[in-house]
């Protein structure tokens, strides 16, 4: 008969059983062969920060381990937060230098439109006009349109960039 801190021997195949803690396990010997019944415990989380009782095991393995991880962890996600708000700012840029020229290059429009008026081009200026407001209204609406597709496959994460930016 094994004891518990013994090597058991099963044809090929050996088995090295080790003093178990009470709660999880239960030894018994019956009829000369030792059996143990172990409880098999599993942990898994989501997300990128390990649970407290692991950062615990980590700091007993590796003293100062579990606060390298919550650094790392806070050093990222300060990162990945600076990384979205720049890349907002320069959309905001970007939308706001389209908007400046839009609205000279319609004033530019405009002026034409009214020169060609006051020397009597009333039909060219109202081709310009009319070309100046369809071109305007389909970059407008397009723009829209191209907008709501973008936050339909993104599936409303601009809803959370908005609010990091505030």
């Amino acid at each position: 008969m094994a004891s518990v801190n013994e090597t058991v021997k099963l044809d090929k195949v050996s088995y090295t059983a080790e003093p178990a803690r009470s709660e999880v396990a239960e030894p018994a010997v019956m009829g000369g062969k030792a059996s143990v019944t172990v409880a098999v415990q599993a942990h898994s989380f989501r997300g990128s920060m390990p649970l407290p009782e692991h950062l615990a095991q980590y700091d007993r393995i590796v003293p100062g381990a579990g606060r390298l991880i919550v650094e790392e962890f806070q050093m990222n996600s300060q990162h990945a937060r600076q990384v979205e708000l720049m890349s907002l700012r320069g959309s905001n840029r970007k939308d706001m230098r389209a908007q400046v020229i839009a609205g000279l290059l319609v004033l530019i429009g405009f002026g034409l439109v009214y020169e060609l008026a006051e020397h009597d081009y009333d039909g060219v200026a109202i081709a310009v006009a009319v070309t100046l407001l369809v071109s305007v209204l389909t970059a407008y609406l397009s723009g829209t349109v191209m907008r709501k597709r973008r936050r339909r496959n993104q599936g409303g994460i601009g809803r959370v960039s908005a609010a990091v930016q505030a």
